[in-house]
């Protein structure tokens, strides 16, 4: 099932800092952009995580999706962008 990125959301760089204080929003590694965007997931009703891989700097995949974190360093801001689906990845989802 595709999340409704448009009610995902974003978060701020504050957000980052305060909400996950070991993630630096202006120097990510692929692993903090697996984090920040299962926080982000985790804030809507009804999401299970069935499975996750971190994929760059820039996405990650979260249950069979790849999904792109924005970084809009003008407004201090992140945010989601789906970027495409794999069968073979939610075919082996758990």
């Amino acid at each position: 099932m595709a999340f409704d990125v448009a009610t995902t959301g974003s978060m701020s760089y504050l957000d980052v800092r305060d909400q996950l204080p070991s993630i630096d929003p202006e120097n990510l590694s692929p692993q903090d952009v697996l984090t920040i965007l299962l926080y982000l997931f985790q804030q809507q009703p009804g999401f299970v995580d069935r499975g996750h891989e971190v994929n760059n700097k820039e996405t990650a995949w979260v249950n069979g999706f790849l999904f792109r974190l924005q970084n809009d360093a003008s407004a201090e801001r992140l945010s989601i962008e789906e970027v495409g689906s794999s069968v073979d990845k939610i075919s082996a989802l758990r």
